[in-house]
């Protein structure tokens, strides 16, 4: 859709709260944990981004995680993060 024709921010904030009071009270709440769970995503892999290496380090060893991983992941570019793509896939707990 041509910018132009598209409703402004407040418009568009409008119709997704109309939207989202429309649907059950279970699919409200699925839907707001799964935002939250992204927004603390986001703010785990911006602070990564702000950390040295040694820090860095320090994180991954507290968190138990084998030296190797941390010696193939690269320190992330702070400058990139902005422009951090998630992709999501569907899965379902084991037995469900």
């Amino acid at each position: 859709m041509p910018e132009s024709s598209r409703p402004v921010t407040s418009e568009r904030v409008q119709q997704f709260v109309q939207w989202f009071e429309g649907l059950e009270p279970d699919d409200q709440e699925v839907l707001m944990g799964i935002v939250y769970k992204e927004k603390k995503i986001r703010e785990v892999v911006k602070s990564l981004g702000t950390m040295g290496q040694d820090q860095r380090q320090e994180v991954f060893q507290r968190l138990g995680l084998p030296t190797d991983l941390l010696a193939r992941i690269p320190p992330p570019d702070p400058t990139s993060l902005l422009d951090v793509e998630v992709e999501w896939e569907d899965w379902k707990a084991p037995g469900v």
